[in-house]
């Protein structure tokens, strides 16, 4: 998840009139890819026209926009200058949008006619990408995905009936289509298993920075973030010191998102709105390997010393930090820091639960947790990891948290789960601890069709 040169491009698609035109290599795209078929449409309209107008037309930014609306719920015209039904392109400037074709790149989309598209299916999300660094070369790449989500999938389409798998991202993008910096306006989304997912590596899709929340939430302050982007010369009205686009890294903009809408949250609550439960958090995807390294090394130690009862307590003790009340979605690092403090763990437990720790906090770069989140300490906290509650069946209800290949919208395949080798007994991965914890095994392999 720098400025100002030019190229010859082969096409440019405004109007839908493909010609050979020089190109300005801006210092940043912005991709949103607006998965709105759902209720989400009308909100996402609000939340765009607070970003456009917050970037001012700098010419350090360009924001593409791709929108799948439903019939079902928003009427508004406003931002894009009339109501439709189905997918379209845009470019989006602080006073006007300006419709476009998708190319040869995003062929269904042309002007003149809607189409109806799926936009739970990854091809749409690898399209738009192709897509929008043809039109708009730069120096750097960010896409936001604004949508809903569960942290088992995202990007549900009322039209299909279906989500997009998170691994199904990575089945269908490619290195090609990676970027510097992806943000989700999704709930759930700050998790691990999620983030190393989409890890950078040569030859699958991926991101530097990440930028996620681990809870339900409203859509983080990205207005306040963008007003303090500017290139030299463009008047701006923040407080703050600017940014210049052309010297920003993903690593900053993550920072500056994180930091704004820490400020947006808590000027909410003094204005007498919610939002004890927010928190928000930025990762570096290149450190998300040593995570599942450290994960993995405590899982292997927690299978052999007995240690089921005692760890599984540190989940609801006290104030530990929990992103979804009794649910799975608990934060990795008071996990590691809890363990590392039980008196009942082996010694060689506590130290691999230190390592762990140190990992994720290389892994989180900035975040921040509201009220509730009493012990959340800032870059720290913020990332969680999938651990259900102890209680007899629960384990039935996460058939899409496995490595194996699932089907519909439990599409499995979870790059974190892999690692183990299935039948052999041994736990070697996190996946294959929580398996033989919780599997109710019969005949025919585990309650995901796991057996370890």
């Amino acid at each position: 998840m720098t400025w100002m040169l030019s190229v010859l491009a082969c096409a440019s698609f405004a109007g839908g009139i493909e010609s050979q035109a020089a190109v300005p290599i801006r210092p940043w795209t912005v991709l949103v890819y607006g998965a709105a078929d759902n209720n989400a449409d009308g909100p996402i309209l609000r939340f765009l026209d607070d970003v456009r107008k917050a970037i001012d037309d700098d010419a350090g930014i360009d924001l593409l926009l791709f929108l799948d609306r439903s019939e079902k719920y928003s009427t508004d015209a406003t931002l894009l200058g009339e109501d439709f039904t189905g997918a379209r392109l845009y470019r989006l400037r602080k006073d006007s949008a300006e419709r476009l074709s998708g190319g040869t790149q995003f062929p269904a989309i042309q002007l003149g006619a809607d189409v109806e598209l799926d936009s739970a299916d990854a091809t749409n999300l690898r399209q738009f990408i192709a897509w929008g660094k043809a039109v708009s070369p730069a120096q750097r790449y960010g896409v936001m995905i604004y949508s809903h989500a569960s942290g088992g999938a995202m990007c549900p389409d009322d039209d299909s009936g279906r989500e997009m798998g998170i691994a199904e991202v990575s089945a269908e993008l490619g290195e090609r289509e990676s970027v510097d910096f992806l943000a989700l306006e999704l709930c759930n989304m700050g998790g691990i298993e999620i983030g190393y997912e989409w890890r950078p590596a040569k030859g699958r899709f991926g991101a530097e920075i990440l930028l996620a929340i681990p809870n339900a939430g409203p859509p983080l302050d990205w207005d306040r973030a963008f007003a303090r982007i500017r290139s030299p010369g463009h008047a701006g009205q923040a407080e703050a010191p600017f940014l210049d686009p052309a010297r920003m890294t993903a690593t900053d903009f993550g920072r500056l998102v994180i930091q704004e809408a820490k400020l947006g949250r808590a000027a909410a609550r003094e204005r007498g709105g919610e939002g004890a439960q927010e928190a928000a958090a930025c990762y570096d995807l290149r450190a998300s390997a040593g995570v599942k390294r450290a994960v993995d090394g405590l899982s292997r130690v927690l299978a052999t010393s007995n240690a089921r009862k005692p760890f599984l307590a540190l989940r609801d003790q006290g104030q530990a930090i929990n992103y979804s009340g009794s649910g799975p979605y608990v934060d990795l690092y008071d996990l590691c820091l809890r363990a590392t403090e039980s008196a009942e763990l082996s010694e060689a437990a506590r130290t691999a639960a230190r390592d762990a720790q140190a990992a994720v906090d290389r892994f989180v770069v900035a975040s921040f947790g509201m009220d509730a989140y009493e012990l959340f300490e800032e870059g720290k906290h913020g990332v969680f990891i999938v651990l259900p509650f102890d209680q007899p069946g629960r384990w039935k209800n996460f058939r899409w948290y496995t490595p194996l290949a699932g089907t519909g919208n439990a599409y499995g395949r979870w790059s974190f789960l892999d690692g183990g080798t299935a039948g052999d007994g041994q736990v070697q991965t996190w996946f294959e601890l929580l398996d033989a914890w919780y599997d109710e095994a019969d005949e025919k392999g585990g309650v995901n069709g796991y057996r370890w």
